[in-house]
């Protein structure tokens, strides 16, 4: 494992130090994978709130009247349809159709627009961007002077809004704002990656620390907790959201992942638009499905999957779901093996254990299954 000396910290790096927070290498940083209990963790956003702190992914910032076009050209969704202050998820392809990277685009005005960008994806996207940025396009990455905190849970709006200048219960899903939290300009989101309601806090790193302590200490009377890497990829798995490098990679598509409603064949030509096209067409792949088993060992990334003892495919993902109350993972797996109800065994450890292919998400706000 790589030394935590070796690892980029965060501007909160010293916050999650004095909560307890048990450091891990993730996405080139020393991150937070959890404080006092993954579960716990996993419960406050669930129930009440939690807190995150995501200034490890990239912000990349354009400017100019040429953005929309020509971010259009390199995505699978729709860009120039976006209206300031909207927000949309999106891909950017290769040649192949996989995935360079899954992000979130945010039209911050007509000619104004900030990219987020995964942590680990962001060398190769700052290289893949600036080789391709078009005349007229102002491109700045500022990874590492902005923080990204995220509030997260059904007690998230009313927790911010002592704090913002506008109410965060106004603000529509996917949407965003440039407002003051605590008389600090900030770029504010009602957008995440845990199912609940919930929103994301962008702002320069020299105010970071002063906004964490104060939602923080704000919340703690509600039960907001500081939440690590291991709460947040629990609650994305049990809400059926793609995790870069599990269910979407450089070679699995967004076809494959399950996200063909991202991808607009009726817009211009993007890159990868022609391969992804002939293989939604052909509908002959193998897909990501969810996977739940009761009893026995958590599945694991990398178990074989089987179906009628022929191997069909592997975990991509998986966890023990408290909110499902059953072992949950996903799969890429053949067409013949994807429809859910299908049954099929996961070999942990030489040992074959029935599981069953099931409709994602497991989990929608307030609707476990």
């Amino acid at each position: 494992m790589v030394s935590e000396s070796a690892e980029r910290h965060t501007v909160l790096f010293d916050e999650h130090r004095a909560l307890g927070g048990r450091m891990v290498p993730f996405g080139g940083f020393a991150m937070p994978v959890q404080y006092e209990s993954i579960l716990k963790e996993h419960d406050a956003v669930r129930e009440r709130a939690g807190l995150f702190d995501l200034s490890h992914m990239a912000q990349y910032f354009f400017t100019g009247t040429g953005v929309a076009a020509w971010l259009d050209g390199l995505t699978v969704n729709n860009v120039e349809t976006m209206k300031p202050l909207q927000a949309r998820y999106n891909i950017f392809t290769n040649e192949r159709g996989g995935a360079h990277d899954d992000i979130i685009v945010y039209r911050l005005d007509q000619t104004r627009w900030m990219v987020v960008v995964n942590a680990g994806n962001a060398p190769k996207m700052l290289e893949y961007l600036t080789a391709r940025v078009p005349a007229g396009v102002e491109f700045v990455s500022k990874h590492g002077p902005n923080a990204n905190i995220a509030l997260q849970g059904p007690l998230s709006a009313s927790l911010l809004a002592p704090h913002a200048d506008v109410d965060p219960a106004t603000l529509k899903y996917y949407t965003c704002v440039e407002c003051k939290v605590d008389g600090t300009p900030a770029v504010v989101a009602r957008t995440g990656y845990t199912g609940e309601d919930g929103f994301e806090i962008f702002v320069d790193g020299a105010a970071a620390v002063r906004i964490w302590r104060l939602l923080l200490d704000g919340g703690r009377a509600q039960g907001v907790a500081p939440c690590g890497l291991g709460a947040r990829d629990l609650l994305r798995l049990e809400a059926g959201m793609p995790l870069y490098g599990h269910e979407l990679t450089e070679e699995i598509t967004p076809v494959q992942a399950g996200l063909g409603w991202a991808v607009k064949f009726g817009k211009q030509a993007f890159v990868g638009k022609e391969p992804l096209q002939r293989q939604a067409q052909a509908d002959q792949f193998a897909r990501v499905v969810g996977i739940k088993s009761v009893g026995g060992p958590p599945l694991r990334e990398g178990y074989l999957v089987q179906h009628d003892g022929l191997p069909v495919g592997e975990i991509r993902s998986g966890a023990p779901s408290p909110t499902v109350g059953a072992n949950i993972g996903t799969a890429l797996v053949a067409k013949s093996a994807s429809a859910p109800g299908t049954p099929v065994s996961v070999e942990i450890r030489s040992r074959a254990y029935p599981a069953e292919v099931v409709a994602l998400p497991f989990y929608k706000r307030g609707t476990p299954k």
